[in-house]
């Protein structure tokens, strides 16, 4: 079985890290929502965009250039 990275970047106001982070899990455990996520391979430099909101046959997307939102 293949290894994968999977992100889900948001951005979102908050007073404190730990409020942004409990807000976006409530956003998560609400059971009609559907995220995009950015994935990638073990081993491989290409990036996908998955998006869940659309049919499988279009869900699955290149990115051609992938910037994360933190940045170090």
């Amino acid at each position: 079985m293949a290894k994968f990275k999977v992100v889900h970047e948001i951005e979102v106001e908050a007073k404190n890290p730990l409020e942004a982070a409990k807000k976006v899990q409530k956003w998560m455990d609400e059971a009609d929502q559907k995220w995009q996520f950015y994935v990638q391979k073990d081993g491989s430099k290409t990036v996908k965009s998955v998006d869940l909101s659309e049919d499988d046959s279009v869900a699955v997307l290149p990115v051609p250039v992938y910037h994360a939102m933190i940045q170090q």
